[in-house]
Protein backbone atom coordinates (compact mmCIF):
# COMPACT_ATOMS: atom_id res chain seq x y z
CA UNK A 1 0.00 0.00 0.00
CA UNK A 2 2.96 2.48 0.55
CA UNK A 3 3.38 2.87 -3.55
CA UNK A 4 0.00 4.45 -3.80
CA UNK A 5 -0.02 7.87 -3.04
CA UNK A 6 -3.49 10.30 -2.97
CA UNK A 7 -2.98 11.19 -6.67
CA UNK A 8 -3.23 7.13 -7.69
CA UNK A 9 -6.12 6.71 -5.34
CA UNK A 10 -7.54 9.78 -7.22
CA UNK A 11 -7.04 8.40 -10.82
CA UNK A 12 -8.30 5.11 -10.04
CA UNK A 13 -11.50 6.70 -8.95
CA UNK A 14 -11.60 8.87 -12.07
CA UNK A 15 -11.15 5.45 -13.90
CA UNK A 16 -13.61 3.95 -12.17
CA UNK A 17 -16.57 6.83 -13.19
CA UNK A 18 -15.14 6.81 -16.53
CA UNK A 19 -16.12 3.45 -17.02
CA UNK A 20 -19.31 3.96 -15.12
CA UNK A 21 -20.61 6.62 -16.99
CA UNK A 22 -19.54 4.50 -20.47
CA UNK A 23 -21.78 1.58 -19.86
CA UNK A 24 -24.24 3.45 -18.26
CA UNK A 25 -25.03 6.81 -20.13
CA UNK A 26 -23.54 5.87 -23.58
CA UNK A 27 -21.60 9.11 -23.75
CA UNK A 28 -18.06 8.31 -24.99
CA UNK A 29 -16.50 11.92 -25.00
CA UNK A 30 -17.45 12.18 -21.07
CA UNK A 31 -16.02 8.90 -20.78
CA UNK A 32 -12.83 9.52 -22.46
CA UNK A 33 -12.32 12.77 -20.20
CA UNK A 34 -12.86 10.73 -17.17
CA UNK A 35 -11.25 7.95 -18.42
CA UNK A 36 -7.91 10.42 -19.69
CA UNK A 37 -7.30 12.40 -16.33
CA UNK A 38 -8.06 9.34 -14.16
CA UNK A 39 -5.20 7.37 -15.94
CA UNK A 40 -2.92 10.33 -16.61
CA UNK A 41 -2.58 10.80 -13.06
CA UNK A 42 -1.98 7.17 -12.32
CA UNK A 43 0.70 6.83 -14.84
CA UNK A 44 1.88 10.22 -13.41
CA UNK A 45 2.19 8.61 -9.76
CA UNK A 46 2.56 5.13 -9.40
CA UNK A 47 5.83 4.21 -8.01
CA UNK A 48 6.72 0.22 -8.06
CA UNK A 49 9.03 -1.30 -5.36
CA UNK A 50 12.38 -3.29 -6.33
CA UNK A 51 14.94 -4.91 -4.07
CA UNK A 52 18.57 -4.30 -4.88
CA UNK A 53 22.02 -6.85 -4.78
CA UNK A 54 21.82 -6.10 -0.97
CA UNK A 55 18.91 -6.57 -0.36
CA UNK A 56 17.53 -3.36 0.61
CA UNK A 57 14.05 -2.38 -0.83
CA UNK A 58 14.04 1.31 -2.79
CA UNK A 59 11.91 2.41 -5.34
CA UNK A 60 12.22 2.47 -9.22
CA UNK A 61 12.33 5.81 -10.34
CA UNK A 62 9.46 6.86 -12.84
CA UNK A 63 10.40 6.63 -16.49
CA UNK A 64 10.14 9.63 -18.26
CA UNK A 65 8.44 8.19 -21.52
CA UNK A 66 5.29 7.66 -18.45
CA UNK A 67 5.46 11.33 -17.64
CA UNK A 68 5.18 12.67 -20.55
CA UNK A 69 2.58 10.08 -21.59
CA UNK A 70 0.86 10.93 -18.14
CA UNK A 71 0.95 14.83 -19.48
CA UNK A 72 -0.15 14.07 -23.22
CA UNK A 73 -3.61 12.39 -21.14
CA UNK A 74 -4.28 15.37 -18.65
CA UNK A 75 -4.09 17.78 -21.74
CA UNK A 76 -6.00 15.38 -24.12
CA UNK A 77 -8.28 15.95 -21.19
CA UNK A 78 -8.69 19.35 -20.59
CA UNK A 79 -8.97 19.52 -24.62
CA UNK A 80 -11.58 16.84 -24.18
CA UNK A 81 -13.49 18.69 -21.70
CA UNK A 82 -12.93 22.08 -24.26
CA UNK A 83 -14.90 19.95 -26.58
CA UNK A 84 -17.31 18.63 -24.49
CA UNK A 85 -18.25 22.31 -23.91
CA UNK A 86 -18.37 23.64 -27.10
CA UNK A 87 -20.69 20.61 -28.16
CA UNK A 88 -22.48 21.53 -25.32
CA UNK A 89 -22.60 25.73 -26.40
CA UNK A 90 -23.47 24.57 -30.06
CA UNK A 91 -26.26 21.98 -28.59
CA UNK A 92 -27.82 24.99 -26.49
CA UNK A 93 -27.94 27.38 -29.35
CA UNK A 94 -29.11 25.28 -31.61
CA UNK A 95 -32.58 24.46 -29.44
CA UNK A 96 -32.50 28.27 -28.34
CA UNK A 97 -33.45 29.43 -32.14
CA UNK A 98 -36.17 26.83 -32.51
Amino acid sequence: MGNISIRVIIGILFSAIGMVSLFLSREALSAAIWLSFGNGLILSDLRFKQVDDKGNAFYKPIPKARIYTALFLIVLAVLLLLLQIYFDMQEMNTHSSI
